[in-house]
Parts: C-alpha cells; structure tokens; sequence
C-alpha cells in the first residue's frame, strides 16, 4: 500500500509540472554592440599598420609594421592581457634598414614566430593609395596587402619570447621581393608562403625547399562556427530578423555573432560588428576574439 501511494503521488506531481514547462517561453536575447577589450593606433606613425593577431592563455599579439618618426620602418608586436586589456608589453623589432612584418604564429613552447620582408639598405617606398570611406555591405573580409619596396629582397624570421625579448633573426636572400603572407608550424619546421613562393625554416633558421610557383593563399569565410563546449558561435552576415533575437530586423543587414546553445538552438548572446572585421578566432578557455578596424585604429574583443 505504501509504495502505491508513493507511485501515485510521483506521478500527480510530474502531471502538475507538464503545464508550467509547456508553458515556459524563452526570452528574446537583445543585440548589443561588441565589448571592447582593446583599442588604439597600437602601430607607430601615419604608415603603422595592423597585418595580424595571434591568440593564447597568456596574451592576446597584435603583430604589424610601423614608421618612426626616425629611423627605419619596422616590424612591431604588443602583447595584450586577455582578462582587463591593459598592455603587457611593446616590442619594435630593432633593424638596421627597413624592414615590414607581415605574418606570424605561435610555436608550442610559446614562442612567437614573425616573418617578413627585408633591405639590406636604405630603401624608398613605394606610395600606395589608402582608400577612405570605402563601402563594404557584404562584410568581406580583406587582410591588409604588405606595401611594395623595390629593396625588401630578404624573407626575414623573427623569434620572440613570451615576455618580450627578441630571441633571434634569420634572413633568406631573394633576387627579388617576396612578401610572406603565411607561417605555419609543421612538425617542428615553418612553412612560409607567398603569393608566387614556398620556402620551409627550421627552427635554428636554415631555409630549404624554396619553390618559385603561384599559391592561393586561404581565405577568410564569411561564415564561421567555433565549437565551444554546450555552445557554438556563429559568425555570418543577416540579412533578416533572427528568431530569438531583439533589436535586429531588416533593413537592418551586417555581420553578427550569435552564442547559440548547441542542444537547444536557443540563442544565448547576440553582437553585432559595426567596424570591419579583419579577424575572428576562438582558442578553448579564452573565448572569441575579433579584431575591427575604424579610423581610430584598431580594436580587440573577447567575447565568452
């Protein structure tokens, strides 16, 4: 008798609890703008330019070129602390002639790994046009292309360490100008590539397996999902309303970033990127990091 009337009395209170779960309605989640972790010129003079951004635990490097006001043009990174933003340190890569920093990576000790262009004298450069209000609907994502220097003949390697400190250099001697625009760690090697070459480095700078060809270099998505745990981020242009979703409907149209529940679909966060979007990655107990560009400069956010 006692354990009929405990059944009974479970099964009275799941029925009294199937009304108010059918009855519970998500909330709509509110488009915000993106959080701002970071923000500034970050790369010295009119010529100082942002070429990439590189993600860890530890800090969060933004990688460029900037011009002095004296002495030679040069390759810069300045580390970023990931909890409040603040600047952990500011490294211009010291050079002799100018030189301009245009792609790196992280290696697993982590070391950052900067590659570039070289001169072995003084150089002038050569002028490119900047374009100004430039419209952009569809969101492209368009890394910045290296300046061209009749002069800039050595692929040259930068080694830095964790806290700062240039560890080494080495250069590769070119009969012409050649500007790498990707490094990649390969079992215990460096891959660098350029439009029309390859060369691989190993770690104490002896290059090998120059290939002179063209390669299509990757390009950014428009559309980008990062797993994170319950979660996925979605990143993708809209065009229309987002179920779940307040404050975004057409004509409104951009880039939005969505933290959407990956068992429920509910939507959890909802940004929106009014800046152009030069880059967005997502590294497991650090978050999303997105880097914009405005004519104040640049911008770092991290969003969790």
């Amino acid at each position: 008798m006692k354990r009929l009337s405990l059944a009974l009395g479970v099964l009275f209170t799941l029925v009294n609890a199937l009304p108010t779960a059918a009855a519970t309605k998500t909330v709509a989640v509110k488009m915000t703008a993106l959080p701002t972790l970071a923000s500034g010129t970050f790369f010295q003079g009119k010529g100082g330019e942002w070429f990439e951004t590189l993600v860890s635990k530890r800090a969060i490097y933004l990688v460029g070129t900037s011009e002095p006001t004296t002495g030679p043009t040069q390759g810069e990174v300045i580390a970023i602390s990931p909890t409040n933003g603040s600047q952990l340190w500011d490294l211009p890569i010291p050079t002799p002639f100018d030189a301009v920093a245009t792609a790196a990576t992280i290696d697993p000790a982590g070391n950052i790994w900067v590659t570039g262009s070289s001169a072995s004298a003084v150089v002038t450069p050569t002028p490119t046009p900047t374009p100004t209000g430039a419209l952009n609907p569809g969101g492209v994502v368009v890394k910045p292309t290296p300046p061209i220097r009749s002069g800039l003949t050595n692929i040259t390697v930068w080694e830095i360490s964790p806290a700062g400190s240039l560890i080494a250099s080495y250069q590769y001697a070119a009969t012409q100008v050649l500007s790498p625009s990707l490094i990649t760690y390969v079992n215990g090697s460096f891959v660098l590539t350029g439009a029309d070459f390859k060369v691989t480095m190993s770690q104490t700078g002896k290059f090998s397996k120059f290939i002179s060809a063209s390669f299509a270099l990757p390009k950014v998505a428009s559309t980008q999902n990062f797993k994170d745990g319950l979660y996925i981020w979605k990143s993708y242009i809209s065009k229309s309303a987002i179920p779940g979703v307040s404050g975004w409907k057409p004509p409104a149209q951009g880039r939005v970033i969505l933290k959407v529940g990956s068992r429920t679909g509910n939507v959890y966060s909802a940004y929106k990127v009014s800046d152009e979007l030069l880059k967005s990655q997502y590294l497991a107990g650090l978050g999303v990091v997105l880097t914009t560009t405005n004519a104040n400069g640049y911008s770092i956010s991290l969003l969790k």
